[in-house]
């Protein structure tokens, strides 16, 4: 199914103010944060950690206990990809806190979603192969397989994919060439069942929607799902709106038709190569290439 929706349709919103913004909520978002960036947190400091300075994606599955698991990639020796169980986000250092695994295991994206129950990784956000991981041994990243993997671009006009956080779809922006090139739509493929996409055609969509018109010279540097309902992309720094994180938001999650635009999120890193991730009653802010997080209450 196609349909299209222009800026005065489905998918358009007035701008929220920047506080509105920030409070990127929903039923999937984990204790979104509204107020000021507090502290960076070293991951170095827990128990069994690699040590790491050059950060690339993270990615985290909380719990019902308060706690959860926080996964991470990078580009250093012994990292790439660690997951740690935290049990204290207060105190990162506290013993409670652990190491799950850790491996040199790249699969070339510096993005991702994990599995609730840690049986899949799929990894996404640049120009590698987007690819969908089993791990025998949930958690274990030494133990994953991989069980689909496509090229991204999935074809030649696309600018970058991401997975739904239950692995149920996935998302790409299709790009349009130009001067500048230019974002056009938002395509969709359904998985089967969640998890796996062999069947997907990927010349056709299931979906498709036309992206709004603040949208459209943005997300150049790709996009992912920080919450159920949350569909960010990234700024390029040359379109007149300054660094920062564009949000979009579904009215019925994975339904394309209902998103709409909720602004612009404010950028004090001043980076247009940034993710966050929710945590409880924080956010989780990762700046590419550096070795800490910044946390926001």
């Amino acid at each position: 199914m196609r349909r299209v929706v222009g800026h005065d349709g489905a998918l358009s919103s007035p701008l929220l103010s920047l506080g509105s913004a920030g409070q990127a909520g929903g039923a999937g978002s984990i204790g979104a944060a509204t107020g000021l960036f507090r502290r960076q947190l070293s991951l170095s400091g827990i128990v069994g950690s690699p040590s790491l300075s050059i950060l690339k994606g993270i990615c985290v599955v909380p719990d019902a206990t308060g706690g959860g698991k926080l996964i991470v990639s990078s580009e250093d020796t012994g990292g790439a990809l660690i997951v740690y169980d935290i049990r204290n986000w207060e105190d990162l250092s506290d013993p409670a806190n652990s190491v799950v695994s850790h491996g040199q295991v790249s699969p070339g994206n510096r993005m991702m979603v994990a599995a609730a129950d840690g049986s899949h990784f799929a990894f996404f956000g640049s120009a590698s192969p987007i690819s969908v991981h089993r791990l025998t041994t949930p958690w274990d990243v030494n133990t994953m397989v991989l069980d689909w993997s496509v090229g991204n671009p999935i074809s030649h006009a696309s600018k970058y994919a991401c997975f739904a956080r239950d692995g149920s779809y996935l998302l790409r922006f299709r790009q349009e060439t130009g001067s500048p090139d230019y974002i056009s739509y938002l395509d969709k493929w359904n998985a089967a069942t969640p998890w796996d996409f062999s069947g997907i055609d990927t010349a056709t969509p299931d979906q498709s929607v036309l992206v709004p018109s603040e949208i459209k010279n943005n997300g150049g540097g790709g996009i992912f799902m920080p919450a159920d309902d949350e569909l960010c992309c990234f700024n390029s720094s040359d379109v007149g709106l300054g660094y920062g994180v564009q949000t979009l938001r579904f009215g019925t999650n994975g339904d394309l038709d209902t998103l709409t635009y909720q602004g612009q999120r404010p950028d004090p890193h001043n980076s247009s190569s940034e993710q966050f991730a929710y945590a409880p009653n924080r956010t989780l802010w990762l700046v590419e290439n550096r070795g800490y997080l910044t946390e926001q209450y």
